[in-house]
C-alpha cells in the first residue's frame, strides 16, 4: 500500500474492536482477509460513508469474486487511485424477539446451514493450501447432500407466498457461497434486491452433478430456480446460517429479511468491474 503512495492510518487485527474502522483520519477501509474479514469490516462501518476495499486473501473471497476483486496486491493498492465507490447492498434480517443481524454474502438453510452444521461436528483439518481446503469443503458437501432430506419452508418473497419442500433456500446478495458455489451467477449486490435460490429433491441430481464437476475441475452451470426479492419472510423458521454464523429461532418466529441498499460504498477498480458486468450478463 505504502509503495502504492498510500498512508497507512490505522490497523486492526481481525475479531478486534472494529467500532473505530471509519474514525478520522481514515479516508478507505482495506479488508485484506477472506469472507469473515471482508464482512466483520462491511457490517461495521455500514451507514458511515467512508468507502472501503477488499485485498482478497483468503480461502474462497466469495465477495471479491463476486466483485471481480483480482491480481496481485501491488496492482490492486494501484488501482484504488483511480477506482470509483459503488453502493453496496447489506442484508438485515429481524423479527420479533429476534436479536437484529446485518449480513454481505447471504442467509439460507438446508444444504448450506447442514454442511456448516457437519463442519461444527467435525472441522476440516486446518492448515490446508486453500485449493485443498475447498476440496475437502466440496467432498463434505457431496457427503452431507446424500444424506439430506427436503423440509417444509413457508416463504414469503416482496409478499407474495412461496412455500414447498426445499433441500435449500439461499437468501443470496453474492453470487457465491461457501466453496465458491454458485447459486446464483447474476446475483448483484449494486442493485437493491436479493436473489433467493430454492432446490427441490427433483434437484438433487444436478446438485451433485455441479459437485462433481466442480471436485473434477470442470465448467459447471447449476439450473436453480431463483427470484429477485427486495423482502423475504420465513415463517417458523429452521436453523439458519446468517454469513458464517448459525443461528437457532423459536418456534413460531417470523423472519423478515430486508435490503438496506447502498450501506457501504465499496472501491472496485475499473478492470474488476468489467469483469463483474461481463459476468453478471453472461
Amino acid at each position: 500500500m505504502t509503495r502504492a503512495s498510500h498512508e497507512v492510518v490505522r490497523v486492526v487485527e481481525h475479531h478486534a474492536d472494529t467500532s473505530a474502522l471509519a474514525d478520522p483520519p481514515a479516508e478507505l477501509i482495506v479488508a485484506a482477509g477472506g469472507d469473515g474479514t471482508v464482512a466483520d469490516a462491511m457490517r461495521s462501518v455500514a451507514g458511515r460513508g467512508v468507502p472501503l476495499t477488499i485485498l482478497p486473501i483468503g480461502t474462497a473471497n466469495n465477495i471479491a469474486f463476486t466483485l471481480g476483486i483480482e491480481g496481485e496486491i501491488d496492482d490492486l493498492a494501484a488501482g484504488w487511485h483511480h477506482a470509483t465507490a459503488q453502493p453496496f447492498d447489506v442484508g438485515v434480517l429481524d423479527g420479533a424477539g429476534v436479536e437484529r443481524k446485518q449480513f454481505v454474502e447471504g442467509a439460507g438453510g438446508g444444504l448450506v446451514e447442514a454442511l456448516m452444521s457437519s463442519i461444527r461436528q467435525r472441522p476440516l483439518p486446518p492448515g490446508d493450501p486453500p485449493e485443498q481446503q475447498l476440496a475437502r469443503a466440496l467432498r463434505r458437501y457431496r457427503q452431507t447432500l446424500t444424506l439430506l432430506r427436503p423440509r417444509p419452508w413457508s416463504l414469503r418473497l416482496d409478499g407474495t407466498a412461496h412455500d414447498g419442500d426445499f433441500l435449500l433456500v439461499e437468501v443470496m446478495n453474492t453470487r457465491t457461497v461457501g466453496p465458491n458455489l454458485e447459486f446464483a451467477p447474476v446475483s448483484s449486490p449494486f442493485d437493491g434486491a436479493f436473489t433467493v435460490v430454492t432446490a427441490r429433491d427433483a434437484d438433487r441430481a444436478a446438485l451433485a452433478a455441479y459437485l462433481e464437476d466442480r471436485l473434477a475441475g470442470r465448467e459447471a452451470r447449476l439450473p436453480l430456480t431463483t427470484q429477485t426479492a427486495r423482502c423475504v419472510e420465513i415463517v417458523d423458521p429452521p436453523t439458519l446460517h446468517v454469513d458464517d454464523e448459525l443461528v437457532d429461532f423459536p418456534a413460531d418466529t417470523q423472519l423478515s429479511l430486508r435490503v438496506q441498499a447502498g450501506a457501504v460504498p465499496v472501491l472496485v477498480p475499473v478492470a474488476a468491474r468489467a469483469a463483474s458486468a461481463r459476468a453478471s450478463t453472461s
